[in-house]
């Protein structure tokens, strides 16, 4: 028989459980490995790209050195002020002029300015003293 005016009661629900809480050690822990993980991740990209710039600079060497046998670049030139247009002057070529440059005499001394002469009144109260 069924009992229409009976309730049934409904199947209890289980409680939420409660959020898993991470201790200070465990969180600590994440948070070191991901500071070497990104300090490893840094130092791979440093490695690349310094082995890319030695690629490069050896590939700009080899066309320098390819460029130079071909004859199409300069003469490098050790001599900056020839590079220019200044013309150096050896010491010979400078002496062989003959024409010396008068150099300036010596200031005459300068007659004595008269504020900073001595005072004759302090002269004379200093010799009334002794």
């Amino acid at each position: 028989m069924t009992n229409k005016g009976s309730a049934i009661p409904p199947a209890p629900t289980p409680a939420p459980t409660p959020p898993v809480q991470v201790s200070d050690s465990m969180r600590r822990m994440q948070i070191g490995i991901a500071g070497v993980l990104t300090v490893l991740l840094l130092v791979g990209m440093a490695g690349l790209i310094g082995d890319r710039a030695r690629e490069n600079a050896a590939q700009d060497v080899a066309a320098t050195t390819q460029a130079s046998a071909n004859g199409d670049q300069q003469k490098a030139s050790n001599a900056p002020l020839e590079e220019l247009g200044v013309q150096p002057v050896s010491k010979d070529q400078n002496t062989s002029t003959g024409v010396k440059t008068p150099q300036s005499a010596p200031p005459a001394p300068a007659s004595t300015v008269p504020d900073l002469e001595p005072d004759p009144a302090l002269a004379r109260a200093r010799q009334s003293k002794q």
